[in-house]
């Protein structure tokens, strides 16, 4: 049944399912490894293996801000991938949600750097 303004009711997105969306969007980037967690984030991603563990999200009035820190795979451009995450992040909140990304916030907190590659680089270079 409609109300008086026409509407069926109201409807509500938690914040743990905008770091979902977020989490998954950040993810497809290439060159990101993983998204970093505080020691909470964590322990709350072992326990739920939620891809949203360590993002900060803040929703004011239709608007919303992610704050996330990710570890990027050596050798990708740091920049380029940080500003990809952003753009993928708020192109897919505003899709999926319809809340207006205000900002995105990535801190790189390391560089992953795979062993099998470090070996295979140095078999080449004493062929």
């Amino acid at each position: 049944m409609e109300n008086e303004n026409g509407q069926l009711g109201s409807v509500k997105i938690d914040n743990e399912v905008l770091g979902t969306i977020a989490g998954i969007a950040a993810k497809e980037i290439p060159g990101v490894h993983k998204i970093t967690t505080s020691l909470v984030g964590g322990l709350a991603q072992l326990i739920k293996k939620t891809p949203d563990a360590g993002i900060k999200v803040v929703v004011r009035e239709n608007e919303v801000n992610f704050e996330l820190g990710v570890v990027v795979e050596y050798g990708f451009d740091i920049p380029e991938i940080t500003y990809q995450i952003q753009k993928k992040i708020k192109e897919e909140v505003e899709k999926m949600a319809g809340l207006k990304v205000v900002k995105v916030d990535v801190v790189v907190h390391g560089i992953h750097y795979a062993r099998g590659k470090m070996k295979k680089e140095k078999e080449e270079k004493n062929v």
